[in-house]
């Protein structure tokens, strides 16, 4: 009967030193997610309903005057969103045009007299932006933003599209509307 208890207290001091050390060579994994920008999207949404708006107002007008309405709620966005990068693609199935809005930071310093401050600033660049002859067939416009390729399928009618980039701590976010 003896053997036996000592057996029993061996086995249950083998599980417990095989607990403790499992406990100490446990992984232990955690992801860190940073939140998305909700004012970023926010105002994508924005500019598509604005757009939207626009583009009525010009068809219903007559659309001779669309691409001016564009031009102009385009050149009002660019500044509002002058720290990130906004490409716009418009037009119809015969052309398209696009306009991209690129931010580029500035570090200038101001002088008075003997004191010199340095002052950062952003301005919003329109650059052009390569666009891939239409694919007639499938009526595709292939436009090329930052080394990368984005498809936008033409309707019957005006088309308007864009593509907003914000770049924020290591970390880039698209929206495509």
């Amino acid at each position: 009967m003896m053997m036996n208890r000592r057996g029993q207290i061996f086995l249950m001091a083998t599980i417990i030193l095989a607990g403790i050390l499992l406990a100490l060579t446990s992984l232990t994994n955690r992801g860190v997610v940073k939140k998305e920008p909700e004012a970023f999207y926010d105002l994508a949404d924005e500019i598509d309903f604005e757009v939207k708006k626009v583009l009525d107002y010009g068809v219903i007008n007559g659309g001779q005057n669309n691409r001016t309405f564009a031009n102009q709620l385009l050149n009002n966005y660019s500044e509002y969103v002058a720290s990130d990068d906004i490409v716009f693609i418009y037009g119809d199935s015969v052309s398209v045009s696009a306009i991209y809005y690129q931010s580029l930071t500035n570090l200038n310093a101001v002088s008075l007299g003997s004191i010199s401050v340095p002052v950062s600033y952003t301005l919003a660049s329109q650059t052009s932006v390569e666009i891939y002859p239409l694919d007639n067939l499938n009526n595709v416009a292939k436009v090329r933003i930052r080394d990368r390729d984005y498809n936008f399928n033409l309707k019957p009618g005006q088309n308007f599209y864009f593509v907003l980039i914000k770049e924020e701590e290591g970390e880039q976010f698209v929206t495509v509307q």
